[in-house]
């Protein structure tokens, strides 16, 4: 029995496209996190660490900070504190960006 022609193109597409999803590597499976912006493909990352440095330099930063907890968190943008309530995001832009409290997820943007 012949298969149709367009089901046999159609076998073929379909061969042809998850022959070149395997083929590709394996990198943006991190997507996976609910904090999963633009910024993770250079990687997202977790922090509780109180006073730990989420970024110093003499240019500015943007980053995208998450609260992990409904307990909410505390970041120090540039000396100015940043309060994150039950699991909200903000972005941020700074020389100096550090932990005060909480826990975080948080993820560099793009320039």
């Amino acid at each position: 029995m012949a298969v149709p022609r367009p089901a046999m193109l159609c076998a073929a597409v379909l061969a042809l496209l998850a022959a070149g999803t395997q083929a590709q590597p394996v990198q943006a499976v991190q997507q996976l996190s609910p904090y999963a912006i633009e910024g993770c493909a250079s990687g997202c990352f977790a922090l509780k660490e109180r006073g730990a440095a989420i970024y110093t330099g003499a240019d500015a930063a943007s980053y995208r900070i998450c609260s992990r907890s409904n307990l909410g968190a505390e970041v120090s943008v540039d000396s100015a504190v940043v309060r994150l309530n039950n699991r909200d995001c903000t972005d941020v832009n700074g020389r100096v960006i550090v932990l005060n409290a909480g826990e975080i997820a948080l993820g560099r943007l793009p320039r």
